[in-house]
């Protein structure tokens, strides 16, 4: 039996994929955007860039996670920073790949310490 064509499925315009793009989203690909411009940038500029990658990393899990998922993202965090500063500190690998594994899991290391509060506080406000 042969399968109707697929005309009636909806299709998705660029406005409707634009409108799925929440803050979180846009903080998580910015926090990769600055992690790669972080590798070009003068000391200075690298106090700002770390506090600027945190605050990414507070962005994306107050805005992209929610309660059902927090102890799946604790588990996923964990495990990308135990990878991240592992490679940094066994890998041999160029100093610019270094700064880029550091300048991840300082964003993302923001991010689960938010999410780690959070279900810190809900546990010991439960009876």
């Amino acid at each position: 039996m042969a399968r109707k064509s697929s005309k009636a499925a909806k299709k998705t315009t660029t406005t409707e994929t634009l409108s799925n793009f929440t803050v979180g989203t846009v903080a998580f690909v910015a926090i990769f955007l600055l992690a790669y411009a972080a590798l070009y940038t003068e000391a200075p500029m690298q106090t700002a860039i770390i506090l600027l990658l945190a605050i990414l990393g507070v962005i994306v899990a107050i805005f992209n996670i929610t309660t059902q998922q927090e102890i799946n993202f604790l588990i996923a965090v964990t495990a990308l920073n135990v990878i991240l500063i592992s490679w940094h500190q066994l890998l041999g690998l160029p100093e610019m790949a270094k700064t880029f594994l550091t300048n991840l899991a300082i964003a993302f290391g923001a991010a689960g310490l938010v999410i780690a509060l959070a279900v810190i506080i809900r546990l010991g406000s439960k009876p």
